[in-house]
């Protein structure tokens, strides 16, 4: 380790039975690979097209199961084929999933991913059911902090919120994962020990047009890594104040759509490795990086080797 590096500011838990607890939805997905994404009143033909199961934290945690940690999942699946599809997917990589609920005569969510062919980029269109999400009441606490880590996304705020205060009572320590700031992200952030976003995000919740006075402004609020993805402009972290830039590594992208799911499971890696915050993260750069370079979310969760070999970590 460099000299004047320091070492990792989180205290992790070593009574916990699994590593890390992931809490947010599961989603069906629908992957569509096209020409360009053509504009309104436009026809094309499909070059590829997949179905297969997804989401931010179960992505996440498949790829932290494969691996060699010990992983649990919350969340609600639809009594359809796709929840069938996505339940069957989770039990099969080995994730706990006690802390679940099937809700009968209700759809699983669903996303269309547009990816653009040449670039790689993608666009995301999603439906949620009405009454899928797990309600306050439901949620086991013991499922919740179980782990030495808890990810969460914050597409349901409240129960996001109190699944975080219950994890940092417990001395869990909190990844969220937010796209956008809304009514109670102050709260959220309070309860989060690392918080990695687009940088949109961390301009659009400070205020601020500089992006690495924006993350310093979300330390503030609570959590003391504060990092934001760039794509191929690599990563920006706010470390309790101390700015680091992580360079971008240079792949051929195919699929974009994982990159963001696979650098949150690769911070929380090393993290939970005792590794600095800084070396964590370039290891999450280059288990995104890799993730792009193959179509679909789980699909593309590269072995834990060519992600070390990658990082040279």
């Amino acid at each position: 380790m460099k000299a004047d590096v320091p070492p990792s500011p989180f205290r992790l838990r070593s009574d916990a039975r699994l590593d890390v607890v992931g809490f947010g939805f599961n989603t069906h997905d629908h992957v569509c690979v096209v020409r360009r994404p053509g504009g309104l009143g436009t026809k094309q033909r499909l070059r590829t097209y997949q179905q297969m199961p997804g989401g931010q934290v179960p992505t996440a945690l498949v790829a932290l199961q494969r691996w060699g940690l010990r992983t649990g999942y919350v969340g609600p699946f639809g009594d359809d084929a796709g929840g069938r599809a996505q339940l069957a997917a989770l039990a099969a990589e080995g994730i706990e999933l006690s802390g679940c609920r099937t809700r009968t005569a209700t759809a699983s969510q669903t996303s269309v991913i547009l990816v653009d062919e040449a670039s790689g980029e993608r666009t995301v269109l999603w439906s949620r059911p009405d009454g899928l999400a797990l309600s306050a009441d439901e949620l086991d606490r013991a499922s919740l902090t179980a782990g030495r880590a808890l990810l969460l996304d914050a597409a349901d705020v409240a129960t996001a919120r109190l699944a975080a205060s219950w994890a940092r009572a417990a001395g869990v320590l909190v990844m969220l994962d937010i796209d956008e700031p809304g009514p109670q992200t102050d709260a959220l952030l309070r309860h989060s020990d690392a918080v990695i976003v687009a940088g949109q995000f961390a301009r659009q919740y400070t205020g601020a047009a500089d992006l690495r006075g924006a993350l310093r402004a979300i330390t503030v609020h609570g959590p003391p890594l504060a990092a934001a993805t760039l794509g191929a402009g690599g990563a920006v972290a706010s470390l309790a104040g101390r700015i680091v830039y992580v360079p971008p590594v240079r792949v051929a992208v195919v699929d974009t759509t994982s990159a963001g799911d696979l650098f949150h499971a690769g911070c929380l890696y090393g993290l939970l490795h005792g590794w600095d915050p800084e070396r964590a993260l370039r290891f999450a750069s280059a288990a995104a990086a890799l993730a792009c370079t193959i179509l679909g979310g789980r699909p593309s969760v590269p072995p834990l080797s060519a992600v070390r070999d990658l990082a040279g970590v």
